[in-house]
């Protein structure tokens, strides 16, 4: 869904169950313009949608955020300071649901760290 229009995928390692990604952030997006005006920040939606998106193109399935079970928003993404943002995820399956861990970082700044789990969208 944001995927190509708010960030792009610069570089991508998959592997069995993870995968690490650096993305750019259009910081000229319209979502930007409304989160804040004069100071934009990346919406907590969208960095859990970026993830998602990681792990959609992974498996090669339609999914759906099921729970959250630990949401951490350590430090906002200035897209004007922040242009690149590194994503590292891993996860696993078990009878159709997948659990996974992630986080949003560049350098030392952890912005996002995320504890979820994902369904097919049915």
């Amino acid at each position: 869904m944001l995927h190509n229009t708010f960030f792009k995928i610069l570089k991508e390692e998959p592997a069995e169950g993870a995968v690490k990604a650096l993305l750019s952030i259009d910081k000229d997006h319209a979502i930007l313009k409304g989160h804040f005006p004069g100071q934009p920040v990346v919406p907590g939606v969208c960095m859990m949608q970026i993830v998602k998106a990681l792990v959609e193109r992974q498996t090669k399935r339609n999914l759906r955020l099921a729970t959250a079970e630990n949401m951490k928003f350590l430090s906002v993404i200035d897209p004007r300071q922040h242009q690149e943002v590194e994503a590292s995820v891993s996860f696993s399956e078990n009878n159709g649901v997948i659990s996974l861990n992630a986080s949003l970082f560049s350098g030392s700044v952890t912005f996002f760290k995320l504890k979820a789990t994902l369904q097919n969208v049915q």
